[in-house]
């Protein structure tokens, strides 16, 4: 149930942010990964290539931290979402016949981010290097079906969906925002529908066509009629028209503005009810982060303090060699009102 939202600043920068929306609780923290760290718990133990700071979770994360989002030394930034129904793993067999390394499904960003240098990189060699496989783990009791969205310091954007038996399909995504199951192409489409309804646009249907800012000047009925649930489909729409109408910001505000579009489809608990046979289970949004990934900085905050922390990637030489863990969960604080009768021209203007 997450929704993830790059945006471009004026300036040219790229920054991104997710919501981690779940209904059951998991430890999370923030991390700084180094390079040749062995992953002990990994269905298939393997060594980092390069260095990542980002979030993991785990029912313990000590014992078998796997990464949700995260950005690298290269500049690859990108996270970890939920993709029920239209995986596709396999047996372990099959994955090490074709001369691959078996993982599980909530090991991809992970493995990913510690691996590559580029988006080129993953689509040339991630389907010749891994495989996912449907043995299951110690999260959730399964391979957890995930697909992931990645960035680059160009902007440029790619989804990876294990949506093929021992292989990935990969997309350029366009728009830089993301979601859950359908595939992403589904979304694309039905998003391209809803635009030729609510503007004058008219689309190809390519999935890498381009998809433009709604400026202010162009005709739109915005977001009317837009379905107001929690399902990924309209989550993808709210955060895309959303993103679409968003107005131009410097590199000083993207990252807020990320944030404040987000809220658009942040979970409240209560809102998304999950029936199981013996309880139903209540899903929120857990986390939100975001990523200013020019610099390499994480912003995160919690559903019960929106207090904000960050953490900079700094000189990853002086980081070590073992995993470093960084608490960012805390109760919420708040500040009093301060007493002030005078004040300069514009100081208090919002």
């Amino acid at each position: 149930m997450c929704t993830g939202i790059e945006l471009i600043s004026n300036q040219g920068n790229p920054f991104w942010g997710r919501t981690q929306d779940f209904e059951q609780h998991f430890e999370y923290s923030g991390v700084k990964i180094p390079k040749a760290y062995t992953f002990e718990a990994a269905f298939t133990p393997f060594s980092t290539e390069l260095n990542v700071m980002g979030i993991v979770w785990a029912k313990d994360i000590h014992k078998s931290p796997v990464l949700l989002d995260g950005i690298n030394d290269y500049g690859i930034c990108g996270g970890s979402f939920y993709f029920d129904h239209f995986f596709k793993y396999t047996n372990t067999s099959v994955i090490e016949a074709s001369g691959k390394t078996a993982i599980r499904g909530e090991e991809l960003c992970t493995w990913i981010l510690t691996h590559y240098k580029s988006l080129d990189d993953i689509i040339t060699n991630l389907g010749k290097d891994i495989g996912i496989t449907n043995e299951d783990g110690p999260m959730m009791g399964m391979s957890v079906p995930q697909h992931v969205v990645l960035h680059d310091e160009t902007g440029r954007s790619i989804v990876v969906e294990p949506s093929v038996e021992n292989n990935f399909k990969i997309y350029d995504n366009p728009l830089g925002v993301f979601t859950n199951a359908p595939t992403f192409d589904f979304h694309l489409n039905n998003l391209k529908t809803w635009l030729e309804r609510t503007t004058s646009r008219a689309y190809s249907f390519d999935d890498s066509e381009s998809i433009k800012q709604i400026k202010l000047g162009e005709q739109t009925s915005g977001l009317v009629g837009i379905p107001a649930d929690y399902k990924p489909e309209s989550r993808f729409l709210r955060a895309s028209f959303s993103k679409l109408m968003s107005i131009d910001v410097d590199d000083n505000e993207t990252m807020n503005q990320i944030f404040q579009l987000l809220t658009t489809v942040n979970t409240p608990k209560g809102s998304l009810r999950i029936n199981t046979d013996s309880d139903t289970l209540v899903a929120w949004t857990q986390y939100t982060a975001g990523y200013d990934i020019k610099n390499k900085v994480l912003y995160a905050f919690t559903y019960d303090n929106r207090n904000m922390r960050s953490m900079s990637f700094d000189d990853a030489s002086k980081w070590g060699n073992k995993i470093r863990y960084f608490s960012f969960i805390s109760k919420q604080t708040t500040e009093p009102f301060v007493e002030q009768n005078e004040w300069p021209a514009g100081k208090n203007t919002i």
